[in-house]
């Protein structure tokens, strides 16, 4: 091989790596995935959650809890759910019904995607996780269930922009595995001890 060929085959490598490294776009399932997570955090309480817990395999809210807002968080916890997997379950023992695992997963904070790696098979994501105040949480609330007649949605990035002035984010990896020809998100996270 001529030094021509080898000097043109390493810059090959290198785009490939950089690209595969550090691709231009998220996928869209790993974006939407953080996206329905910041609704759910954004627009309903920890109890609130934990009462649609209680009916996360059923189709049909009970009428108590059956609104707009609540049916579409009900909608988008499930939906989230739905791309978690289990790397090795038995690596963790619940203890009680499945729900309280949910219960722990969806927890008062926003995510945003700070850094992406990806491969073929596999993508870490590097998360700023910032907890946020039922003040946080009511306000939205309150604008969601006021505006009914012409309901106006924050965007990912105006929630995101909201939390990041009053809180310092913590740092976590999430790891991701192409699986079937879907993306899925490892249950558990990676989180730096000086957080």
């Amino acid at each position: 091989m001529t030094t021509r060929k080898r000097k043109a085959c390493l810059i090959a490598a290198t785009i490939w790596m950089a690209v595969s490294l550090y691709p231009f776009s998220t996928p869209p399932e790993i974006s939407g995935f953080y996206e329905d997570y910041n609704f759910v955090a954004s627009f309903s309480t920890p109890s609130e959650r934990g009462l649609l817990i209680e009916y996360f395999s059923q189709d049909v809210l009970p009428d108590e809890i059956r609104s707009d807002r609540l049916s579409r968080v009900f909608r988008l916890m499930k939906k989230t759910y739905s791309r978690i997997t289990r790397i090795d379950p038995k690596m963790v023992q619940h203890v009680g019904p499945r729900k309280q695992y949910i219960k722990y997963f969806f927890r008062s904070e926003l995510l945003e995607i700070k850094k992406i790696q990806t491969s073929a098979k596999k993508a870490t994501v590097e998360i700023l996780a910032y907890s946020v105040e039922p003040e946080f949480v009511n306000r939205y609330i309150q604008q969601y269930d006021q505006d009914q007649e012409e309901i106006r949605i924050p965007s990912d990035e105006e929630l995101l922009e909201s939390a990041k002035n009053q809180i310092i984010p913590k740092t976590e990896f999430h790891i991701w595995l192409h699986l079937d020809g879907n993306w899925m998100k490892a249950a558990h996270k990676n989180v730096y001890i000086k957080n």
